[in-house]
């Protein structure tokens, strides 16, 4: 089982990140998680987007999913038999989708993607891999990953604060968690790398990942921050790194 970091920046892209994505592989099985700006173009240096098993969005802000435009009109134009691609999404991805697509546009979307609520599948399996999903506090509908296969992969999704997070990476071998802040701003409902920190020393977690960090910060004052916290590894996530997870 293995984890590729396919995006890591918060809101935006920039010069050398994309926004989230990330990409778990186990035997033939292709998950990916999120399809921020870039992820697609990242995922295309590993393997055909035709591979996918299934992409799960966590929630319907576009530094997490506007990506699927893009791959739309790749699995267009190069179509295969898996189609259409399964999308687990909230409540919603389809209509919200729909927006950016030319009028009469359902026909077609439905024809490349599938979209299922994850509102309606706390858990569901995908190839090799046992996924779950778990509410957590954003400013928007959003939902925690896990994901169980030959080890534990868990994953905060955009977040505040919330003792949900503990339950949801509890013993997982990676929790990869966003850190965008590193002090507190008010209504903003995300973590700081310090709560990162804390969530993942309750967790009992093997390795903390930091993902999201806001990116005029420096990165590695937040893996500082973090580590205060957390006694275990902690790893900065830079785009197509690639991490063996061992259970």
């Amino acid at each position: 089982m293995e984890l590729i970091t396919l995006g890591t920046s918060a809101a935006h892209p920039t010069v050398e990140r994309a926004c989230s994505g990330f990409l778990i592989r186990q035997g033939d099985t292709r998950l990916m998680i999120e399809a921020g700006s870039g992820a697609i173009r990242n995922l295309m240096r590993w393997q055909d987007p035709l591979a996918l098993d299934a992409i799960i969005v966590t929630h319907l802000h576009q530094d997490h999913f506007i990506d699927l435009y893009p791959l739309y009109y790749y699995l267009v134009f190069h179509r295969g038999e898996r189609l259409p691609l399964t999308v687990y999404a909230p409540d919603g991805m389809r209509e919200f989708y729909l927006r950016i697509m030319h009028p009469g546009a359902e026909k077609e979307i439905d024809d490349v993607y599938r979209f299922e609520s994850l509102n309606d599948n706390p858990a569901f399996t995908v190839g090799g891999l046992q996924c779950g999903s778990m509410p957590v506090k954003h400013s928007i509908p959003a939902f925690g990953i896990r994901v169980q296969g030959q080890g534990i992969i868990a994953y905060s999704s955009d977040t505040d604060y919330d003792d949900v997070l503990i339950g949801l990476a509890a013993g997982c071998d990676i929790f990869i968690c966003e850190a965008t802040m590193q002090r507190e701003w008010e209504n903003l409902k995300h973590l700081t790398a310090t709560e990162a920190g804390i969530i993942a020393q309750k967790a009992e977690v093997g390795n903390l990942v930091l993902t999201h960090i806001w990116p005029d910060f420096d990165p590695f004052e937040s893996q500082r921050m973090a580590a205060l916290e957390f006694d275990g590894p902690v790893i900065v996530a830079e785009d197509n790194m690639r991490i063996a997870v061992e259970g």
